[in-house]
């Protein structure tokens, strides 16, 4: 492996998962960009489903502070991305078109994180959270965006599963992230 591909290889991917259709609140917006670029600032690497709202805002975020972000697209290719689904290149990098459609795209936006922080959010973000938990991956809900990562801390509580994975909530992106590196930090040791 070429030193550039290793120092990529070797950086924490943290997915930005959230509502792409409405996004609820300003206050929600700010907190997609103050995720985004502190995902950047750390050097790490910003995953999201090539969408828009609140994971367009965060990755567009995270690239105005040099960042790198890899969008798993639900189209096969860029004019499907930008014509049958209507979503926006500019959020991302690097764009990895899967042809699966949106669940197919869930699925590997997930296995493509180490960590993963969800930002308000619809049936898709419920979705893109359970797949988090089948795969064992750290979680992290920002409680105040909105939509159903307000409801993630009751439905962890009243339905706890155990698949290895871990379950954070918090109101303030840079400190949550933290708190997720951390415990991420602590499993790579193992």
């Amino acid at each position: 492996m070429t030193r550039l591909a290793s120092e990529f290889a070797l950086r924490p991917r943290v997915g930005i998962f959230g509502s792409a259709f409405h996004i609820e609140t300003p206050e929600a917006d700010a907190l997609a960009r103050r995720l985004g670029k502190a995902i950047a600032a750390r050097g790490l690497i910003a995953v999201t489903g090539a969408t828009s709202g609140l994971p367009h805002v965060g990755g567009q975020a995270a690239i105005e502070m040099g960042g790198t972000v890899l969008g798993i697209s639900p189209a096969r290719d860029y004019h499907e991305h930008i014509g049958k689904f209507a979503k926006p290149i500019d959020g991302c990098t690097h764009i990895f078109y899967t042809g699966q459609g949106y669940t197919g795209r869930n699925y590997l936006s997930l296995r493509n994180c180490d960590l993963a922080v969800f930002l308000g959010g619809e049936a898709g973000t419920l979705e893109e959270f359970c797949i988090g938990v089948y795969e064992g991956l750290v979680l992290g809900a920002l409680t105040n965006s909105g939509g159903i990562c307000g409801l993630l801390p009751t439905i962890v509580q009243k339905f706890r599963t155990n698949h290895g994975e871990v379950f954070l909530c918090g109101t303030d992106p840079e400190r949550l992230l933290e708190e997720m590196l951390a415990v991420h930090a602590t499993r790579e040791r193992r």
